[in-house]
């Protein structure tokens, strides 16, 4: 089981060289330059990695989407799974071999109404520790909350707009992250028995 922490502005432009039209449409479609090329970066950095993996060319790669969206490899043909998130300039990409995995980043900041987002997505009990908890101590947990409810929910293919319900909670591994100062991560794996390794990604 292994996670790369990817700094989305540190990466080469000629990683873009890999993208498919469709990534370069999707690239072309945002407003701010920066968001484009951020994206073009998470997209090359993403087939890099993976093609490593697999030993093949990083252009090579066909993705497709599960069925409520979740990314997946539709060439070559393989038992490699993977999942993405980013936030600000930060992206994780997890991988393993034959099992189901989420994961989810959030950039952590202090002006959003946590007790409404509490209350309406996470369980009572949770939502209550949120809402008494001393101001430090509350942005923390929330985050933590929320990244593993995502990374969760992503693993099994759901979403998080369809509420924060988890369907056999005991199916899943659970690991908060902590990828780097000011962010806070989770990572949800199927099964129990593996080994996680971290390491940061450079090209």
């Amino acid at each position: 089981m292994h996670v790369w922490r990817v700094h989305l502005d540190d990466t080469p432009d000629s990683l873009a060289e890999a993208l498919s039209p469709a990534e370069r449409v999707r690239a072309a479609r945002f407003h701010f330059e920066s968001d484009a090329a951020r994206f073009r970066a998470g997209r090359g950095a993403l087939r890099a990695i993976i093609a490593d993996y697999l030993g093949c060319e990083a252009r090579a790669l066909e993705f497709t989407s599960g069925p409520h969206g979740k990314p997946e490899l539709a060439k070559p043909d393989t038992t490699l799974r993977f999942n993405v998130s980013h936030s600000d300039d930060l992206m994780l990409v997890a991988l393993a071999y034959g099992r189901s995995l989420g994961v989810d980043l959030e950039c952590m900041r202090a002006n959003v109404p946590f007790d409404t987002l509490a209350e309406h997505y996470f369980e009572p009990e949770d939502a209550w520790r949120v809402r008494t908890l001393p101001l430090v101590e509350r942005t923390r947990t929330f985050y933590e909350v929320w990244t593993c409810t995502e990374a969760r929910l992503k693993a099994s293919g759901e979403e998080i707009a369809r509420g924060a319900k988890i369907v056999a909670p005991d199916r899943w591994s659970l690991h908060t992250l902590t990828p780097a100062e000011g962010f806070a991560a989770a990572l949800a794996v199927e099964g129990g028995d593996f080994q996680l390794a971290c390491w940061s990604w450079n090209k």
